[in-house]
């Protein structure tokens, strides 16, 4: 069986090239602020966002430190990573992803190595440290984990008389015309954000090429094979039908009219998401969301070699600065503590970690019992492009996906892109 949680080696070296870039001193607080431990996340919504402050607070009290929390919205934290990467001044705990973006921050000396340091490490299924785990070290850790699959209105599909979720390309394309017929958005989507709109050209390449041609590409930097050419064509052919809600090109994910509330509300049938999509939509809109909500793998494509076990997925974790203090290893266990993260995963819909599920969350609600479902029967998954590669790589292959779905690019475009992008990390 492949690595559930797949992630390019070759890609570690890759980045190395582009990890020179960074300064390799960390000063562990991001110059913003005099506490003990800064705390980046992207929780930043109610009411995980206020069960992430009363933990950081329960811990400073008991601990006669003090933490400075920033809950920051997904694309912001993104870009201001970014930016605190490249100065190498970098908070003492924050978000990651893993892949490449962590492997960069690794070469630079950004990120502290935390094999054998963490005394919670054995409550976690090994499977999901695989993101975080570079040349056999660890670097972060994990606390949610899962895929990306369509989150479908059923009464909606109901309405357009779809029976049943589309299991092919063309079924996919069909249900997307009875949805218009019915005057109903087919997709909710956010394109100002671009990653989500990456989700359709990943996985129409994992389709295509598979897991085994679509790592091939990587390890060689060549994107030029028909089947890369083949899932941009068919990102063109579904933008060209105009499935998505009006103004998605300005739309951003998590905001009141964004993307996550557009599904929220009813106003669309689908989107293509991660886990945190039912709880995200019940956020934004202010609503408890479609009453029926189901989900459902990307379907396969006609002469392709991937299968629908075969998932874009990963997970949510936390790396910690190379000079933090010991204070923040301590607090990272904190969230994992049996009482703290059987309520992180209520009330954040979180999908677990844990080595003994069971233990943790035995009460698992129906959303997230469907991901759950959905990883126990995965043959593969592979990271979401834009953490796998290195930076620069998956910066433009969520550019380019932007470009192929407003018809500003043409799938030979997008490989073009893809490979001088490539060619400029060797």
């Amino acid at each position: 069986m492949r690595n559930p949680l797949l992630r390019p080696r070759a890609l570690v070296a890759a980045g190395a090239a582009a990890a020179l870039a960074l300064t390799a001193a960390a000063c562990g607080d991001s110059g913003e602020s005099d506490a003990d431990i800064t705390w980046w996340h992207i929780q930043n919504q109610d009411p995980l966002m206020s069960t992430w402050q009363e933990f950081a607070d329960d811990f400073a009290a008991d601990n006669d430190v003090t933490i400075d929390v920033q809950a920051i919205e997904n694309q912001a934290f993104k870009d201001r990573m970014g930016t605190a990467s490249q100065s190498g001044d970098v908070p003492d705990v924050f978000h990651t992803w893993g892949g490449g973006v962590l492997a960069e921050q690794v070469e630079a000396g950004l990120v502290q190595d935390l094999t054998g340091k963490l005394d919670c490490i054995d409550q976690i299924n090994p499977i999901a440290l695989e993101p975080y785990t570079i040349d056999g070290k660890l670097y972060g850790m994990p606390f949610d984990a899962g895929v990306v699959g369509f989150w479908y209105n059923e009464d909606l599909f109901a309405q357009a008389g779809i029976t049943q979720p589309p299991a092919t390309w063309d079924e996919f394309l069909a249900a997307v015309e009875a949805l218009k017929d019915e005057g109903i958005t087919p997709i909710a989507l956010a394109g100002a954000d671009k990653w989500p709109g990456h989700y359709y050209w990943t996985y129409l390449a994992m389709r295509t090429v598979g897991l085994d041609g679509l790592a091939s590409a990587a390890e060689a930097g060549d994107f030029s094979g028909d089947g890369f050419v083949q899932a941009g064509q068919m990102v063109a052919d579904l933008a060209a039908l105009e499935p998505f809600q009006p103004g998605f090109e300005s739309a951003v994910y998590g905001e009141a009219d964004g993307q996550s509330a557009v599904m929220g509300e009813g106003l669309a049938a689908m989107e293509l998401m991660g886990q945190w999509a039912p709880q995200a939509q019940r956020d934004n809109s202010g609503t408890e969301g479609p009453e029926n909500l189901g989900f459902f793998p990307f379907p396969t494509v006609a002469g392709g070699t991937g299968t629908t076990t075969e998932w874009l997925g990963g997970g949510n974790g936390y790396a910690v600065a190379a000079d933090a203090p010991d204070e923040a290893l301590d607090f990272l266990c904190t969230l994992m503590e049996p009482e703290n993260y059987t309520r992180a995963i209520a009330e954040g819909n979180l999908t677990p970690v844990a080595a003994d599920v069971a233990a943790v969350a035995p009460d698992l609600n129906e959303d997230t019992q469907k991901v759950v479902d959905a990883l126990a029967t995965a043959t593969g998954t592979q990271l979401y492009l834009d953490q796998a590669y290195p930076p620069a790589i998956g910066g433009v292959i969520n550019d380019a996906t932007e470009g192929l779905l407003l018809g500003q690019l043409t799938p030979e475009d997008f490989v073009a892109m893809v490979n001088e992008a490539w060619a400029a990390e060797a």
